[in-house]
């Protein structure tokens, strides 16, 4: 199976992420780094996933 992974999130996906993001660090952070970031998370996990279920 393959994982489809967006290519930028929604504004309510981007503004959950900063607000998360302040709550963990403290740190208000720009749209564009918050889609960013977001972004490199989803991707990291999908890769896990993929690998996670070649070794099962």
């Amino acid at each position: 199976m393959i994982l489809k992974v967006p290519n930028e999130l929604n504004d309510k996906q981007i503004e959950e992420y900063q607000k998360i993001y302040k709550e963990t660090y403290g740190v208000d952070i720009s749209k564009d780094k918050a889609n960013e970031l977001g972004l490199s998370l989803i991707r990291l996990i999908a890769l896990v996933i993929s690998n996670r279920r070649k070794k099962i």
